[in-house]
C-alpha cells in the first residue's frame, strides 16, 4: 500500500493543490523535486476529475430550473477549487492596472503579490462568473460533456504554459514545480488532453474547445511574457479560469447557431 500511495505522490500533490480535497495524509514529507515537476503533468488528470463531479452534479439538477442550476453548478465549481484560480485572476487584474499599463515588471510583480482586491479585480471575478453562469444556462440541456472537459482542457492549458515560459520568482508557490517540468512531456500530456476532450466532447464541441483553449493561452502567454517577461502562480491560475470561461462562452455560442 504505502508504494502505491508513493506511486501516485504527483496525484496527491496536484490534488492538494488545484482542490480543497483533504490530501494531507496521502503526502509524503519532504516532497521530491521531481514528484513536483510530474504533479503539473497531473493537472488535467484533476481537471477530469473535477469536469466528472460537475457532470454528475449538472445531470442531478437536471430537473432543477437552469437558472438555479447553474447557481449550484457554479458554486459548487468554486468550492472544489478554493477560489483559488479567482484569486490569481484578481490578482493580475490589479497587476495588469498597476501603472496604468506600464511595462514595469517589478511593480507588476509587487502589486501582484498584494493580497488586497481594487475594484477592478472585483469587476473582472463579477464578469467572470457571470459569463460563466450565462453560459450555463444556455448549455443547461446538453450540459453534461461540456462540462467534463472544459476543466480538463483549461489545467492541460496551464501545464503547457509552464512548460514553455519562464518563472518569474526566485520563490513561490510555483517556483519548484517550474524546474522539474518537462517541456517534452507536457506537450504529450497536452495533446492526450485535447484527443479526451474530442472523444467525449464530440467533434464539433471538442475542437471548439480546444481553439478557445489555444486562443486565449497565445493571449494569455504573449500578455505577460510582454509585461513581466513570464509567468507567477497567479498568472496560470488565471489563465485556468479565462480558459473555462472562453471556451463555456464559445460553446454556447456555437450551440445557439447550430440550432
Amino acid at each position: 500500500m504505502q508504494r502505491l500511495i508513493a506511486f501516485f505522490q504527483p496525484l496527491w500533490l496536484a490534488l492538494g493543490l488545484l482542490t480543497t480535497l483533504p490530501m494531507g495524509r496521502l503526502i509524503a514529507t519532504p516532497v521530491s523535486a521531481a514528484d513536483s515537476g510530474r504533479s503539473v503533468l497531473c493537472y488535467p488528470v484533476v481537471g477530469l476529475l473535477i469536469g466528472a463531479v460537475l457532470a454528475s452534479a449538472a445531470a442531478a439538477l437536471q430537473g432543477v430550473d437552469a437558472v438555479l442550476g447553474a447557481g449550484l453548478v457554479i458554486a459548487l465549481w468554486v468550492l472544489m477549487t478554493g477560489a483559488l484560480h479567482l484569486d490569481g485572476l484578481a490578482d493580475c487584474v490589479d497587476a495588469l492596472f498597476a501603472g496604468h499599463g506600464r511595462a514595469d515588471p517589478a511593480r507588476t510583480l509587487a502589486v501582484m503579490k498584494d493580497p488586497a482586491a481594487g475594484p477592478m479585480a472585483v469587476v473582472a471575478l463579477v464578469l467572470l462568473l457571470a459569463l460563466k453562469s450565462a453560459a450555463l444556462i444556455a448549455l443547461w440541456p446538453q450540459l453534461g460533456p461540456v462540462l467534463l472537459v472544459v476543466p480538463l482542457i483549461a489545467r492541460a492549458a496551464a501545464t503547457l504554459l509552464m512548460a514553455t515560459t519562464r518563472y518569474r520568482r526566485r520563490e513561490g508557490l510555483a517556483s519548484a514545480l517550474a524546474l522539474n517540468l518537462s517541456r517534452r512531456d507536457a506537450g504529450v500530456v497536452a495533446a492526450i488532453a485535447v484527443v479526451l476532450t474530442l472523444a467525449f466532447a464530440g467533434a464539433a464541441c471538442g475542437l471548439a474547445v480546444s481553439l478557445a483553449a489555444l486562443a486565449v493561452s497565445l493571449f494569455w502567454r504573449g500578455l505577460w511574457q510582454r509585461r513581466i517577461g513570464g509567468y507567477t502562480g497567479d498568472v496560470v491560475g488565471a489563465l485556468i479560469e479565462l480558459v473555462e470561461m472562453a471556451a463555456l462562452v464559445v460553446v454556447a455560442l456555437g450551440m445557439a447557431a447550430w440550432a
